[in-house]
């Protein structure tokens, strides 16, 4: 529970849920990024979509690997460290 009472939801991305202030951060490092290495906003939502009904999702990151789901779901040649299918 946070400070406020309020449940936080630990299969949400950071955007849902942004307890620790990261998301800006997360949000502008996608937004540097080049754009030749990013995918498209469509392939973007499609990949964290993946993600959110992954069970390895806890608090926007990934229990595998770590990351922030929301910026290695923008760079184009990265891949699901669970390898789920057409991700």
């Amino acid at each position: 529970m946070t400070p406020d009472n309020q449940i936080i939801c630990k299969k949400c991305i950071i955007e849902k849920i942004d307890q620790f202030g990261i998301l800006e951060s997360v949000r502008k490092r996608v937004e540097l990024m080049p754009k030749e290495d990013k995918v498209s906003d469509e392939e973007y939502v499609r990949r964290l979509q993946i993600c959110v009904d992954c069970k390895n999702l806890n608090l926007g990151t990934c229990n595998i690997c770590g990351c922030f789901v929301e910026y290695r779901a923008a760079l184009i040649d990265m891949h699901c460290p669970d390898t789920k299918p057409g991700w």
